[in-house]
């Protein structure tokens, strides 16, 4: 069945919408430091906008507009567990969503101990190959620094109970994060294509240099082809059929890779105020690299891409 790559005119409103409130509402400051403590009023307004509500389970679909919302969230460096969220509120029961869907809670989806937002969690999930289970938390939770300043912690945990539509939600949190990285890496993008446009050097601006254009236009093409993957995926998630298999995967595995290839393209073309502390992209390419760090899910999410389009070729 032939697919279009590209959002239609009710996602491009969606995400105009999302777009225009992080305009509004996710400063610089909110960007560099996400928690804690959490910007929790932001939070919420994009709970009132129906941004979490999008991954409750119903038969409309959805899965285009979560990842319109996302690319939006990950362009303006959005604080907060944005695909974790998207997960709980697919997989938990309907009498545990309400406060993640109307942004009073937040979630913490992961494998223990080490934890993403589990110091300042309210619900806490573990989410393995085998399976995803609602857990409690046991004891304190000792804080890790992390690279993308997000408030990780190591904690014990005591499973309660198991979850169902794990693999419906894992699509979503795939997609949510392929969405999020495809912005990010466009906003790095972006602040280096200015840059070199404006930036002289022996009375030239940086762009007319190929070794600067090229790689920016190579990298702005590899994040286009990830956004187009990720669309199919959503459009094949929403369809009542077996055959995307591995699709949602791949688009999280192809946009991870395109954003650290542009944030690497625009380093190297904003140079040293690229790296620097109080420059415009560290703080988003360091975010960036902590999205697409590997995890002990890695090896199953490739195992999942391979595994999905193997059984199509058997089909076929």
């Amino acid at each position: 069945m032939n697919r279009p790559a590209a959002f239609t005119r009710d996602e491009q409103a969606l995400a105009e919408a999302v777009r225009g409130y992080c305009h509004a509402k996710c400063t610089d400051d909110i960007q560099r430091a996400p928690g804690p403590p959490f910007p929790e009023q932001f939070w919420t307004g994009l709970a009132e906008l129906g941004v979490f509500a999008m991954a409750v389970p119903s038969e409309e679909g959805g899965s285009g507009e979560i990842l319109a919302t996302a690319i939006e969230l990950g362009h303006s460096v959005a604080p907060g567990p944005v695909p974790a969220t998207f997960f709980a509120a697919h997989a938990l029961p309907a009498d545990r969503i309400g406060g993640l869907v109307a942004g009073t809670e937040l979630v913490s989806v992961g494998t223990a101990p080490l934890m993403p937002w589990a110091e300042i969690a309210d619900i806490h999930i573990e989410w393995t190959g085998a399976g995803a289970w609602v857990v409690r938390r046991v004891g304190a939770a000792e804080p890790v620094e992390t690279l993308g300043n997000e408030p990780w912690a190591r904690i014990s945990v005591e499973r309660e109970h198991p979850l169902e539509r794990v693999a419906a939600a894992g699509d979503l949190f795939h997609l949510a994060l392929a969405g999020y990285a495809v912005g990010a890496g466009r906003r790095v993008l972006d602040t280096a294509v200015d840059h070199a446009r404006t930036r002289e050097q022996f009375g030239r601006t940086l762009g007319s240099f190929q070794a600067v254009a090229h790689p920016l236009v190579d990298a702005s093409l590899e994040l286009e082809a990830a956004e187009k993957l990720s669309i199919l995926a959503a459009r094949a998630t929403d369809e009542p059929h077996t055959d995307n298999r591995g699709l949602p995967a791949a688009a999280r595995l192809s946009a991870s890779r395109a954003a650290m290839n542009a944030a690497f393209a625009a380093h190297q073309a904003l140079g040293a105020i690229g790296y620097s502390v109080e420059g415009p992209i560290g703080h988003i390419t360091q975010r960036i690299r902590q999205l697409t760090l590997p995890t002990g899910m890695d090896t199953e999410l490739e195992q999942q891409v391979l595994s999905g389009f193997s059984a199509e070729r058997v089909e076929q």
